[in-house]
C-alpha cells in the first residue's frame, strides 16, 4: 500500500470514529463542514485505488445488505420482488438479461417472468442465484416467502382473525 492510500485510510478512520464527526452527529450531517469534506475526499481517494473486482465486490455486498435489510424489516407492506435484486446484480456486473438467461440454462421469457415477480424462485433457481452472486440460497427463498406473507396478509388479513385458540376450544363445546 502506498503513502497516499495510508493517508486516505487514516483520514477515513479518524473521521468516522470521532465523537463530533459525521458518524457521531445525531443531528445529521453538515455537508459543508470541513470534516465532511475530508471524509468525502478520503473515500474518493480510496475508491480511486480499488480494482474493478474490488468495486464489484463492494456493490455486491451493498445489494446483499439491502436484501438482508428487506428480510428483517417487518414494518413494510411493500413487496420487493427477488427479481429487483437480480436486476441490481446484473446491472452491477454489467451483464445483460439474455446473457444471464443463457447462463442459467433458461429462456429469456422465463427469466423475464422471474424478474417481474410473475414466476417464483424455486430451490434450484435459489441455488443458481446463490452461487452466482455469492448469496446464501436461503436468502432468495426468505425474500420469496416474505413477499407471499405480505401479499396474503394484505388480501385476507381480516379472514384470519377468526383462527384463535379461543374459537377452536369454543367450537368443541358446541
Amino acid at each position: 500500500m502506498n503513502k497516499n492510500n495510508d493517508r486516505s485510510k487514516n483520514a477515513f478512520l479518524s473521521l468516522a470514529d470521532g465523537e463530533d464527526g459525521i458518524a457521531g452527529n445525531p443531528a445529521g450531517v453538515d455537508i459543508d463542514s470541513a470534516s465532511y469534506k475530508q471524509l468525502r475526499e478520503a473515500i474518493l481517494a480510496r475508491s480511486a485505488t480499488q480494482s474493478a473486482g474490488e468495486r464489484l465486490e463492494i456493490e455486491f455486498n451493498a445489494i446483499r445488505y439491502r436484501m438482508m435489510e428487506y428480510i428483517r424489516d417487518d414494518s413494510t407492506n411493500n413487496v420487493v420482488e427477488p427479481g429487483e435484486f437480480i436486476r441490481q446484480y446484473l446491472k452491477a456486473a454489467k451483464v445483460k438479461q439474455n446473457t444471464f438467461a443463457s447462463f442459467m440454462h433458461t429462456n429469456p421469457g422465463n427469466l423475464g417472468k422471474l424478474l417481474k415477480g410473475k414466476r417464483k424462485i424455486n430451490y434450484e433457481t435459489a441455488m443458481i442465484l446463490g452461487n452466482t452472486f455469492k448469496v446464501e440460497p436461503k436468502i432468495w427463498l426468505y425474500i420469496q416467502d416474505k413477499n407471499e406473507m405480505v401479499r396474503l396478509n394484505q388480501v385476507k388479513q381480516n379472514a384470519y382473525r377468526q383462527y384463535t385458540i379461543d374459537n377452536l376450544i369454543g367450537s368443541e363445546t358446541d
